[in-house]
């Protein structure tokens, strides 16, 4: 089930502003609603910057999304003025025309659409989430080039994810693909997206789960918004939506208010097994999660450690139910395990060979391309690296 509808009726139900195509639906704006109705912290924080900081960079979004909840007209003729003003801002420019379509001229949306803007020098992610908002309020509901889409999912899997701006770009995207044009990506890589908010909450460094900076904070949010019913999206909920880390001033206020929803389940991330392997070639773990706890981050990058032992990288290190081997020799010996837990060698050779035995059987098998290799339960005896040819 997806937390976001399609495209709603044009009218009001129950006083609640119809659905717009990019990233609101009739759930959230109610949400929205019921935050300025009650006046809660997220929507004064978000009030007051709107009120008091007119030099805001990202005006345009904020004073359209000001007019989608409150109907301010006044509000929503400045975001048009200040769109206007700035017409390169596609992504701005984009909600600005979907969310106060109402108070949008032609002459508005002609000046705006018609605007010479230089190629942009973005980021992958950014670039394609702008132009999929300007594809769905230029051209309606016409198919977004499935080639771009996969270039989005790609990097994605890669590690693009590692990137918090990055990511919320991504986000934005894979909402908008799936409401707006009825393209569900993440069904392409349901295992990778199943994992992902899992991998991105212990991707960070243990000074960044204490005190992330509101990229982290705000990707985090509309992380969970992608499937909220993943146990997964609620451990990162959990972790997320901790008092302590509200946005109380800054550009990140508006975004705070925009995802952050307090009626979604959460887990405590402290009940989280700190560890995880992805086969692209990742693995993130934790001795724990205090704030001074052992990180480790395996990638094809390289590896990085904070907080570790010296010469941890030449032992076994365990955190939960994983040990981390490190290959020293051509074969090694396979560790007793219990059922629940979890062996994964490493320092082999970017997706080398190797050999291993399972139910009394010689098997091949290769590592991945960061040099890792899961050991599944039905394998005893020795792995030995299959040296390559001189």
């Amino acid at each position: 089930m997806t937390l976001f509808a399609s495209v709603l009726h044009a009218d009001e139900t129950d006083g609640v502003p119809s659905s717009p195509r990019l990233l609101l639906n009739a759930q959230r704006l109610r949400r929205l609603t019921r935050d300025r109705q009650r006046q809660t912290v997220r929507w004064t924080n978000f009030e007051s910057r709107v009120q008091n900081v007119p030099d805001s960079p990202e005006r345009g979004f904020e004073l359209a999304l000001y007019f989608v909840v409150t109907k301010d007209e006044a509000r929503g003729r400045e975001a048009i003025a200040w769109v206007r003003a700035h017409p390169c801002e596609r992504r701005q420019a984009a909600l600005l025309l979907d969310w106060a379509a109402p108070l949008v001229s032609e002459e508005d949306r002609r000046q705006i659409e018609n605007a010479a803007c230089p190629t942009a020098n973005k980021r992958l992610m950014p670039s394609l989430r702008d132009r999929l908002f300007w594809s769905v309020v230029s051209k309606g509901n016409e198919t977004f080039p499935s080639q771009d889409s996969h270039r989005l999912l790609s990097s994605l899997q890669e590690g693009g994810f590692t990137n918090a701006s990055d990511l919320y770009a991504a986000c934005e995207f894979l909402l908008v693909l799936r409401t707006a044009q009825h393209v569900a990506l993440r069904e392409e890589a349901p295992q990778f997206f199943t994992q992902l908010p899992i991998e991105f909450l212990l991707s960070l460094r243990p000074g960044q789960v204490e005190h992330p900076d509101w990229h982290v904070h705000i990707a985090a949010l509309s992380l969970v918004g992608l499937d909220t019913n993943l146990e997964s999206s609620q451990f990162l909920q959990g972790w997320a939506m901790e008092e302590r880390q509200t946005i109380a001033e800054g550009p990140g206020v508006a975004y705070e208010l925009l995802w952050a929803d307090p009626y979604l389940p959460g887990i405590g991330y402290q009940n989280l097994d700190p560890w995880v392997y992805d086969p692209f070639g990742r693995l993130y773990a934790r001795a724990d999660w205090n704030p001074n706890s052992c990180w480790v981050g395996i990638t094809r990058e390289g590896v990085q450690s904070e907080n570790c032992p010296a010469g941890w990288q030449s032992k076994t290190f365990s955190t939960g139910h994983l040990t981390l081997v490190p290959v020293s020799e051509t074969c090694t010996d396979i560790p007793s395990r219990k059922p629940d837990s979890a062996f994964v060698l490493w320092r082999l050779h970017p997706n080398q060979s190797i050999t291993f035995r399972e139910n009394d059987k010689q098997i091949s098998g290769q590592a991945d391309p960061a040099g890792l290799w899961r050991i599944r339960q039905d394998i005893d005896g020795k792995v030995c690296a299959v040296l390559p040819r001189r």
